[in-house]
C-alpha cells in the first residue's frame, strides 16, 4: 500500500509546522506566513553531519588554533569589504540578488581570484556548456576549478567528500532537494534540509561554501527566514 500524504502548514518565517493553517504563526507571531505543503509520511529522523566527526567533546578555549590566513582575500574590493576584509575560510555565506543581477557572473570571476584554490562549483539551473560559455565570456580559466551539474543533496555531498574542494558553490540553494523528503525542490522542508547539510558538513570539514538565493517578489530571500539564520554572512 503507497505512503499516505498528509497536508502541513509551514511558516515562511521561522519554520513552524501545523496540522492547520492559521493567520498568525505561533511559532513566531507573525500574520500571513503559513504555506501549504504536502508530504509523505515523516521518514526516520536523521543524525546530524556534525555528529558523525565526534564534535561533542568540548575544548578549552587556549586550545583552539587560529591562524593569521583565516581570510581569503579576492581582489574584488567592495567583496572583500562587504566581506569584512575577505571571505572567512570554512564559512557559509548566502548571496541574494533579483534574476539576471549577476549572482552567477560574480561568483565564477570570485573563480579566476581565488584560483590557486581548489572550487566545486555545482550548478542547478544551468549546463556545463552555458557555464563555459559565461566562463569564456569573463575570461575564467584555473585548473583548480571543477564544475558539476546536480541537485540531489545525497549526489551532491558524495561527489564533495571525493573531491575534498576548498570551496563550493552552490547555484542555486532553491533548485537542491532531498529524495527522502516528498515536497517538491524549493519547499521550506527541502530548503531546510539541504541547507543543514551542506552547513553541517561545510562546518565539520572547514570548507568555504557560497549559496545562491533567489529573491522572492517581497523582495526577500525565497524559502524560511530559518535559511537566513543558518550562514555566516
Amino acid at each position: 500500500m503507497a505512503e499516505s500524504k498528509k497536508t502541513i502548514f509551514i511558516c515562511s518565517m521561522c519554520g513552524f509546522e501545523s496540522p492547520k493553517w492559521n493567520g498568525k504563526c505561533p511559532g513566531c507571531g507573525e500574520w500571513n506566513t503559513m504555506e501549504e505543503e504536502v508530504r509523505e509520511a515523516k521518514p526516520a529522523k536523521r543524525a546530524s553531519v556534525r555528529d558523525d566527526y565526534n564534535e561533542s567533546n568540548p575544548v578549552k578555549l587556549d586550545e583552539i588554533k587560529v591562524t593569521d590566513s583565516h581570510r581569503m582575500i579576492t581582489g574584488l574590493s567592495e567583496l572583500d569589504r562587504v566581506f569584512g576584509g575577505g571571505i572567512v575560510k570554512g564559512s557559509v555565506s548566502l548571496i541574494g540578488g533579483d534574476p539576471g543581477i549577476g549572482k552567477s557572473t560574480i561568483l565564477l570571476q570570485l573563480c579566476q581570484c581565488l584560483s590557486d584554490n581548489k572550487i566545486l562549483y555545482i550548478s542547478g539551473e544551468e549546463s556545463l556548456s552555458q557555464l563555459k560559455l559565461r566562463a569564456k565570456r569573463l575570461n575564467v580559466h584555473s585548473d583548480n576549478l571543477k564544475l558539476l551539474t546536480q541537485t540531489e543533496i545525497s549526489k551532491i555531498m558524495s561527489v564533495i567528500e571525493k573531491e575534498t574542494p576548498e570551496i563550493v558553490i552552490i547555484d542555486s540553494i532553491q533548485t537542491t532537494y532531498s529524495s527522502e523528503i516528498s515536497s517538491i525542490p524549493g519547499s521550506i522542508s527541502q530548503l531546510k534540509e539541504c541547507a543543514l547539510r551542506l552547513t553541517d558538513f561545510a562546518k565539520s570539514k572547514e570548507i568555504t561554501m557560497l549559496f545562491v538565493g533567489h529573491i522572492n517578489k517581497e523582495g526577500s530571500i525565497a524559502g524560511p527566514k530559518v535559511l537566513e539564520h543558518m550562514v555566516d554572512v
